[in-house]
C-alpha cells in the first residue's frame, strides 16, 4: 500500500518526539531590555528526524527572541514517526517561553 502524500501532524509538541532538544538560550540583550514572550514555531521534520524547516507561526514580538528559537529548534535531533513500518516527514508546532525571572 503506498503511503499518503505529505507530512504527518503530530498532535502534540516535538517534546515527544525529540530526546536532543536543548532549551534556547536567552539573548543577552533581550535579557538586559527585559523582552519576553511566546514564539510558537511550525516544524517540519524529515524522514531521518532532522529539522528540514522551522518558521514563525506566532512572533513573540522580539526578533532577538524569535531567532534564539529558530536557532535552537533547528539543531535538534528527533525520532520520526512511522507509517506502515517506514519513517515519514511530520509537522509540529512547538511553543517557547520566554520570561525572565528575578533581577
Amino acid at each position: 500500500m503506498p503511503l499518503p502524500p505529505g507530512p504527518v501532524s503530530l498532535s502534540s509538541e516535538l517534546a515527544v518526539a525529540c530526546p536532543e532538544r536543548p532549551a534556547p538560550a536567552y539573548p543577552v540583550q533581550s535579557r538586559r531590555l527585559g523582552e519576553t514572550g511566546a514564539v510558537v514555531l511550525r516544524v517540519e521534520l524529515n524522514e531521518s528526524g532532522h529539522v528540514a524547516l522551522a518558521r514563525i507561526e506566532r512572533s513573540s514580538g522580539h526578533p532577538r527572541l524569535d531567532e534564539a528559537a529558530l536557532s535552537t529548534v533547528r539543531a535538534w535531533r528527533c525520532t520520526p514517526p512511522m507509517r506502515n513500518g517506514h519513517p515519514v516527514r511530520a509537522v509540529a508546532l512547538q511553543p517557547f517561553n520566554f520570561i525572565l525571572n528575578g533581577n
